[in-house]
Formats: C-alpha cells, sequence, structure tokens
C-alpha cells in the first residue's frame, strides 16, 4: 500500500522542508510571504521544486501555511512520490517554537492529517489514522538523526520502508509498534536500527522459500552500510506464529523464542553469516555460521544442535522434514544432539548422539524403543567409526530383538561393519549388508541393504498379518536392495520358501513405500508348491498334488492390486496321489463362476467325498478392474478348470470369461470363509 511509505517518509521531509520555511520569513512584518526553493537535501532524501507561501494577517495570532513540492525522493528508504500538499494554521509553540497541524496528501495517496512541531530542541511530526500513530524525531543539533516511533501500524503501510532493508520480503498483514532510528550522514555509515512488537505479522517471498504468519514478538535489526559494504543483525523473539523456510515448518509456542542472525556482506555478491543462534529452551538449542552464495543458497554451513526434547520438537520444527519422507505422523520421544557441516553446497559431514530415544509410527508400520549410540559421517578425510542400537521394535506388528549397528564411514558412504542379527518371529532377520551414499550432484541420497530370513515361524506371521493359519517356517533372501529417489528396487528379487516350494519374485520394486499411495511391482515364480498344507490353511477344501504358477506384470496401489497376468496349474510331473475334495470341487466352481460338465456329475458329488484328477489350471489376466479368466484347455464356450481322472470322473469347467474384479475377490473370501458356493 502506497500509503505506507508516504505515512513515515512524507513526514520526515515535509518537516525539515517547514522548518526551512518558517526560519526564513517573518510572519511579523508581512501579511503575505512566498518563496521557490529549486531543492532541499538531507542525508536521508530530498524534495524538489518546493513551493511556500505563509499568510499572515497583521496583528492576528496566527498565519496560514501553504507547501507544495513536485517530487520527494528518499533512496534509502527506497522510496518517491510526487505532487505533495500540505496546508495548515502556523502558531506560535512554547520554548520559541513553531507549531502547524493541517491536511497532507500525495498523488495516489488519500488525505492524512500532519502535525508538526519546530523548537531548538526537536523537530517533531505526528500522523494519526484512526488507531494507528505515527512521529516523526529529529534533533536540530543532529541533523543525520531521526527516529520514527509507531504505534499499532499496519505493515502495509510501511511497505516501501521495509523493501529497502529487505527488497525479496514482502510483509502482507499484522501491525507494527515501536522505534526506527534512521543516521543518514553526509559522510559515514548509514544505519538503520529498529526496536518493533510484531502483531499477528505476515511475510513471504516470491520464490516461495520463506513464509511467516501471524507472528508476535519482537524485531531488533541493526542495518549498516559504508561504501556499498552492508551489514545486518536481526534478534527476534518469537511468542506465537508459523514460519516456513524451505522444508522448516515451524509453529512458535506462546513462550519466547530467540532467533539471532549476524549477516556480513563479502566480496562477489557472498554473505557472511558468522553467528546464527536458535533458543527454544528444553526443546531446541542451535548455534552455527553459515556463507550464502551470490544465489542467497547456502553454500558453507557449520551447525551444532541439541533437541532436548524430540516429543515436542517433533510438532514444533520436524514436521517439514518427516511429511514428505512418509513419517507425517511420527511420535518421538528422548533426546538427540547433531552436528552438521556443508563445504560447497554440499553436505561434508554429520554426526548425531541418539540417547533413549524412542520412534512409533501411527500406522502401525513400524516402532523401535531405547535407540541409542552415535551415528558418524564424513564425505572426506580419515574414516569414523559409529555405533548405533535399539532394545526392541516391531515392523508391521512383527516384533524385533534388540540389535547393534557397527559402522564406519569414508568417501562418502556410510557402511555396516559385521552382519547385524535380529530375532523375529522364533527365527532370525540377518542384515549383511548396509549401505548409505549422501546426494551428490544431482543425485539423490543412496540406500543398499541385503536381508536374509531364517525359519520364521509362519504361524506367527500369520496372526500378526491376519493372515489364514499358515503352519511352518519361511527363509528366504533379499541379495541386494536399492532405494533412491523414493523408490526401492530389489536386485536378485526375494526368494522364499514356502509350503515345501519355493516363491521367486523378480523385477521388484516400491515407489513411495512410507508414503502416499505406495505402488509395488513385481513378476512371481511359483514352484512345487505343496497343496494338501496350503488349501487347508486357505480352508479350500482338500487337494494334494504340486502347484507352479507365475504372476506376470503384478502392480499394486496402496497394497491392492490394479493389474497382472496370473496362472497357476498343478505340477504336471507330480509322482504321488492327485486328490480333490468335494469341498475343494465346490469352491473352485464357486470362484470360477463354473459348473460341473453334465448333471450326472452334480449326483455324484453327493456320493463320494473325493476324486483323482488329471490337472488342474486356472489363469486371470487383470486390467481395469476385470479379470479376463482362462483354464487348462476349452469345452465348447467354456474353459476347462479340473480335468478328472479315474472313477468317478469329474471336469470343472467355466463359462465367464470376464469376471469384475471385486466379484472375484468376493468369490475368493465366500470359499475359504466357509460359506455354501452358488454353482452356475
Amino acid at each position: 500500500m502506497r500509503m505506507a511509505a508516504v505515512s513515515i517518509k512524507l513526514c520526515l521531509l515535509l518537516a525539515v522542508c517547514a522548518a526551512c520555511a518558517v526560519c526564513a520569513i517573518s510572519p511579523v512584518r508581512a501579511e503575505v510571504l512566498t518563496a521557490r526553493i529549486a531543492s532541499i537535501n538531507t542525508g536521508a532524501g530530498s524534495l524538489k521544486d518546493v513551493q511556500v507561501s505563509l499568510d499572515w494577517p497583521r496583528g492576528a495570532a496566527q498565519g496560514r501555511l501553504s507547501l507544495k513540492a513536485a517530487s520527494l525522493d528518499f533512496p534509502s528508504l527506497s522510496y518517491d512520490a510526487s505532487q505533495l500538499s500540505w496546508q495548515c494554521p502556523l502558531l506560535r509553540a512554547a520554548n520559541d517554537g513553531w507549531k502547524c497541524d493541517g491536511v497532507v496528501q500525495a498523488r495516489g495517496s488519500k488525505p492524512q492529517k500532519l502535525a508538526i512541531e519546530f523548537s531548538p530542541d526537536a523537530t517533531v511530526a505526528r500522523l494519526a489514522i484512526g488507531n494507528s500513530r505515527i512521529e516523526y524525531r529529529s534533533p536540530p543539533a543532529l541533523s543525520d538523526r531521526h527516529r520514527v516511533q509507531l504505534e499499532r501500524v499496519p505493515v502495509a503501510w510501511l511497505g516501501a520502508f521495509l523493501r529497502g532493508l529487505w527488497a525479496e520480503g514482502k510483509w502482507t498483514s499484522g501491525q507494527l509498534g515501536g522505534s526506527v532510528d534512521v543516521i543518514s550522514p553526509d559522510q559515514g555509515a548509514f544505519e538503520v536500527r529498529t526496536d518493533l512488537q510484531l502483531a499477528d505479522v505476515g511475510l513471504e517471498t516470491p520464490d516461495g522459500l520463506l513464509a511467516a504468519a501471524s507472528m508476535k514478538g519482537r524485531l531488533q535489526i541493526a542495518y549498516r552500510e559504508l561504501s556499498g559494504a552492508r551489514s545486518v543483525d536481526a534478534r527476534v523473539t518469537t511468542r506465537g506464529g508459523e514460519l516456513l523456510f524451505d522444508s522448516l515448518y515451524t509453529k512458535f509456542p506462546s513462550s519466547p523464542v530467540l532467533i539471532h542472525v549476524l549477516a556480513q556482506q563479502a566480496p562477489k555478491g557472498l554473505w557472511k553469516l558468522p553467528d546464527i543462534e536458535w533458543q527454544d529452551p528444553g526443546v531446541l538449542m542451535a548455534k552455527g555460521s553459515a556463507t550464502l552464495d551470490a544465489q542467497s543458497s547456502v553454500s558453507d554451513l557449520s551447525m551444532q544442535l541439541d533437541f532436548g526434547n524430540l516429543g515436542t520438537a517433533r510438532d514444533r520444527y520436524l514436521s517439514g522434514f518427516l511429511a514428505p519422507a512418509g513419517f507425517s505422523d511420527l511420535l518421538l520421544t528422548g533426546g538427540m544432539k547433531a552436528e552438521l557441516q556443508m563445504r560447497a553446497g554440499q553436505l561434508a559431514g554429520f554426526e548425531a548422539t541418539m540417547r533413549q530415544v524412542n520412534a512409533v509410527d501411527t500406522k502401525a508400520r513400524f516402532t523401535l524403543a531405547g535407540i541409542d549410540g552415535d551415528l558418524r559421517w564424513t564425505r572426506a578425510g580419515a574414516p569414523v567409526a559409529s555405533r548405533v542400537g535399539w532394545h526392541d521394535g516391531a515392523i508391521f506388528g512383527i516384533g524385533l530383538g534388540a540389535a547393534d549397528f557397527r559402522f564406519s564411514s569414508a568417501n562418502g558412504e556410510l557402511v555396516l561393519g559385521p552382519e547385524v542379527v535380529i530375532q523375529a518371529l522364533n527365527g532370525k532377520l540377518v542384515l549383511d549388508q548396509l549401505r548409505w551414499q549422501a546426494p551428490a550432484g544431482e543425485a539423490g541420497a543412496r540406500f543398499q541393504f541385503g536381508l536374509g530370513m531364517r525359519e520364521l515361524d509362519l504361524a506367527s506371521l500369520s496372526q500378526r498379518l491376519g493372515w489364514p493359519a499358515f503352519t511352518g517356517t519361511i527363509s528366504g533372501k533379499i541379495p541386494s536392495a536399492r532405494f533412491q529417489d523414493d523408490l526401492l528396487t530389489l536386485d536378485g528379487g526375494l526368494q522364499m520358501n514356502l509350503f515345501g516350494g519355493n516363491i521367486n519374485l523378480a523385477k521388484l520394486s516400491m515407489e513411495r513405500p512410507f508414503g502416499v499411495a505406495p505402488t509395488l511391482s513385481a513378476d512371481v515364480v511359483i514352484q512345487d508348491i505343496d497343496l494338501e498344507p496350503m488349501t487347508k490353511v486357505f480352508g479350500f477344501g482338500a487337494i494334494t498334488g504340486r502347484l507352479d504358477g507365475r504372476i506376470d506384470d503384478l502392480r499394486l496401489v496402496d497394497w491392492s492390486p490394479v493389474a497382472f497376468d496370473a496362472r497357476l496349474e498343478t505340477d504336471r510331473d507330480w509322482k504321488g496321489k492327485r486328490r480333490i475334495s468335494q469341498r475343494a470341487v465346490n469352491d473352485i466352481s464357486s470362484v470360477g463362476g463354473s459348473g460341473l460338465a453334465g448333471s450326472l456329475q452334480t449326483k455324484v458329488l453327493k456320493v463320494f467325498d473325493d476324486f483323482g484328477y488329471a490337472r488342474i489350471g486356472l489363469g486371470c489376466k487383470l486390467k481395469d478392474n476385470v479379470c479376463t479368466m482362462e483354464g487348462i484347455g476349452s469345452a465348447g464356450d467354456g474353459y476347462i478348470i479340473v480335468e478328472g481322472a479315474g472313477l468317478p470322473r469329474i471336469q470343472v469347467v467355466g463359462f465367464r470369461r470376464r469376471v469384475d474384479w471385486p466379484t472375484l475377490v468376493a468369490r475368493l473370501q465366500a470359499a475359504t470363509s466357509g460359506q455354501a458356493p452358488v454353482i452356475q
């Protein structure tokens, strides 16, 4: 709002101009005096093409002063205006002074009441608009000193003044109160000192790097400029409000939080920040230094941070970092100290010391309790060693035993030493490799690991995950996995031993594993699964034999299938018994939307408990929420799902080639829950 600058800077220079005019004339001797002044210059600004007129009738107690100026320029505060005018009754004041109170106006602004007093002690100008007050004061003996006192002044009024201090900052809302001192000598340093109270102040930058809202507290700034070199000593004591700076989002408490930054301009457009402080007692204490490059990006940084209470710090300072990583609801307790260094815009080293830290994911993805130790990483220099461990934990409801990790770091990598064995599900998880590489250039951080599973109890796993009551153990290995740019890729896939057979997952990858709508892609190969224990666990009747199959191009979004090409078929080379129970025939018929080939077979089902079979097979290609079904052969318009063998001989045929995926899922749930199937 352009009225803002008029309110302060117009007061400053009109006062100087009026003082000059009054001192130049004597109202006792003349009724009307006029003067034209080409320019009036001060250390702070100038007026051009000034006209002063004084109308003082002989013997009258007061006169009328009129002042006009073509332009006003205040370069030190980045403000200019044109077509200024001010009229007021001129009166004698105490101590051989003068006072004048009238209306001032500039092009593009509304009329405002301006009162000015001149005395040997000081020049004072006061502007009042509603509940807002602005007062300017300057001692005549110190013409380079200017003080502006503010009371409930909207920040929009001060837009040009504030832009003069910080060109990129846009003050959007709120009010200011307090003092602004300007020292503008003809020779020497130009200085601005502020001591302001903030009331619901808002601030933002065009690039979105910084934004603040509802800020309350105290702002002290000492700005100094000499021969083009600038320095800023800024101290903010907050008492509420919100701040967003890059990834840092802070919701300040009503208790005081001190932020102090000393910035000094350096050659080549650089800024040195030798002193950075953040004091939030009991929650976060930080101290450090930094260098900003010509684009205002951090090139060098050295910081020490002490999180006294991670529970409070998580809500107050860490949410902006946790949410993009998928941990927006992560609960933290305990304490942590950290040190980090940046050189040439890249992370050069960090150290974190954790003491009794607990991390709980409210989405039940993981829990870690009693995290303790020191974690160190370095990009260059001598290798550094570190150790971190936890007392116990859980992942997706699966309990984890204690773990102790030994690391070494050199050349920008953090590498696990000896393998780590973690007790889980009455078996063991073995982390045999782990490597973390920091971001470098265009490449983001990279994470690699290898994980083995040894005799995990399948019954316990099933209970934790809400699966059917599997029995036995599960073993497998992830030879190598990579995580970068929110993408998890398993090199070599995942191999598991299950129901006496093998399940191999190849081309396995996950996007946003801890973020919104995670996706999983894989090709699955099923080999030699023992059907008897598997069908028993799933409540799918009873089948003996072995099962092979594949699921190509599997894709899950938010853990629900959206596409795949699957085919399951009994092993043709199996030499043992091939029997299928009456219940299994019914369940397969239900799932496939199928029927028995002939009414005689329906009657046979009522007599025999199980039957021989030659082959069983079913395929489904899921696309656009529809499954295209197939079997092991054709039967007229249908497809064969179960090919019988021996006597009595049965055959199950499917007739619906296209089945809605939700319908198929419902049939599977009904079949495995023991509900009576409907055979069509």
